[in-house]
């Protein structure tokens, strides 16, 4: 069963804490799919990767739809798709409740300083949790 951690940020640390999620899970040895809103969203974060802190490596790439075993151990992609050897999930975006189960684990970034996201991250609380996932929170 798929574990879910909802993590609360504000609006403006979203992508420099999706930085530092994707730098522990790579110290940790193990491979993340990073799913975004757009591709100008996926271009800042394919950006700040790779200067969000200095000293840091993160190799990490766009995705480009190639189904290589070896590609980098964070990737970022727009599309709602389960790439092959990746097993944990970070989502900037809401994703359908079957891409989820794919996984072994995912973070849903909740925007609390933004009512909007915030009210739509507790609805999708609800539909996860009705779909049988076990989730946690994380305060700021």
């Amino acid at each position: 069963m798929t574990e879910i951690l909802f993590v609360e940020v504000t609006a403006r640390r979203m992508e420099m804490r999706a930085c530092e999620i994707a730098e522990r899970t790579y110290v940790r040895g193990d491979r993340l799919q990073i799913i975004v809103a757009d591709q100008k969203q996926a271009v800042r974060l394919d950006d700040l990767l790779w200067t969000f802190r200095p000293g840091s490596f993160v190799p990490h790439g766009l995705y480009k739809g190639d189904r290589d075993e070896l590609s980098p151990p964070v990737v970022i992609i727009i599309e709602e798709e389960k790439i092959p050897g990746f097993e944990f999930l970070l989502m900037l975006d809401y994703c359908k409740v079957e891409t989820v189960g794919q996984f072994t684990r995912a973070i849903h970034l909740v925007i609390a300083d933004n009512r909007e996201r915030l009210e739509a991250s507790r609805r999708y609380w609800t539909l996860l949790k009705d779909g049988g996932f076990s989730l946690r929170h994380q305060k700021r």
